[in-house]
């Protein structure tokens, strides 16, 4: 499979939901992937520079677990 800014979107927000990694990190490093989308998009960025960059933020991403929530949240 080749890796694209929509599918390490979805990877990042996958990692978040299945509570694999922080989710504020995730949070912050899926909206830095959509701005990357944007910037490909109105062609003020190129497209592999931004998947560099992308594949950079999964792996922001991946290296802060989260913190345990305390009982009864």
């Amino acid at each position: 499979m080749t890796d694209t800014l929509p599918i390490v979107l979805d990877r990042i927000r996958g990692y978040w939901a299945s509570r694999r990694t922080c989710g504020l990190v995730a949070s912050a490093m899926g909206l830095r992937v959509a701005r990357l989308i944007a910037l490909v998009e109105e062609g003020s960025l190129d497209a592999a520079t931004a998947l560099s960059l992308a594949l950079e933020a999964e792996a922001v991403t991946l290296c802060v677990a989260p913190i345990a929530l305390p009982r009864g949240l």
